[in-house]
């Protein structure tokens, strides 16, 4: 919250999603949040607002990220609306102005090619003090990967583009509301493979990608070095895969996505034995 209040536009309004709905919860919430909003005299002319929808009794409550969806109906996308860019972003993610200055200078100089340009989701491990992409297990085959260059990177899809979070101009959300991908039963059909939590996330990813590609969202990598650059990187708060060595999450070395099996560290399962001493360790808690 504190990163979107600070980004220096001249008006944003943040919304936050809940299945709270008891008032010394939601207060809490407000709290928080309330002096973040409050304008620096240096930028007057600037407005900054913030609020709390609330939906109780879900059936399910993996069911919470898809109910931002009217906002961008009723509001983004809405006639005579006045806002450029909707972002939806789950509520560990960090998002910083750099990374919103890298999706709009080049969602222009792909979208003529139906590419997106994506995020990688960063954990930093404490034990060693490496970065680790969380998303991407193992390493990767980069040579044979499609790719548009500019700026010295080569744009390429990743080999799960899950991220967490979506940016969308207007032209973005218009096609989005009108794609299988906006429907949360629809969207199966679009990626069965992921769960309803992911799919309230993967916005335009998978529909229509251009020949060649497998989804439209790629990410820079630079050709010398083969990494991805840090103005891409989103941070994943939490923090909580970096040091579980029984996930395979957050187990490749963001300069290792495209190195050579012989030089990357690569996750593998503790022995059985262990794994079932840590489900028994689960159910005794």
């Amino acid at each position: 919250m504190r990163a979107l209040a600070e980004y220096p536009v001249d008006a944003v309004e943040l919304v936050v999603i809940t299945n709270v709905d008891n008032q010394t919860e939601i207060n809490k919430i407000r709290q928080l949040c309330e002096p973040l909003f409050e304008i620096l005299p240096a930028h007057q002319g600037r407005t900054k607002s913030f609020s709390i929808e609330s939906f109780p009794n879900l059936p399910d409550p993996w069911l919470l990220p898809w109910c931002h969806k009217y906002l961008i109906t009723d509001n983004f996308v809405a006639t005579n609306s006045s806002y450029t860019h909707f972002i939806y972003i789950e509520d560990d993610i960090l998002l910083s102005y750099e990374n919103f200055v890298y999706f709009l200078h080049y969602r222009e100089r792909l979208k003529s090619q139906r590419l997106i340009p994506s995020f990688q989701r960063i954990e930093y491990n404490t034990v060693d003090n490496r970065l680790y992409l969380l998303d991407q297990i193992a390493v990767s085959d980069f040579s044979a990967r499609n790719r548009v260059e500019m700026d010295g990177y080569a744009f390429v899809n990743v080999d799960y583009p899950h991220n967490a979070m979506y940016i969308m101009d207007r032209d973005l959300a218009l096609e989005y509301v009108k794609s299988r991908s906006f429907d949360r039963e629809l969207s199966r059909e679009v990626q069965p493979e992921w769960g309803i939590c992911e799919r309230s996330a993967m916005a335009l990813c998978f529909e229509d990608p251009p020949p060649g590609f497998k989804h439209r969202y790629v990410s820079p990598v630079n050709i010398k070095t083969l990494t991805t650059p840090c103005w891409s990187w989103v941070y994943h708060i939490a923090n909580n895969y970096s040091a579980d060595r029984y996930k395979p999450f957050a187990k490749t070395r963001v300069d290792h996505l495209f190195a050579s099996e012989e030089t990357a560290l690569t996750w593998r399962p503790p022995p059985k034995i262990m794994q079932y001493l840590q489900r028994l360790r689960r159910k005794m808690m």
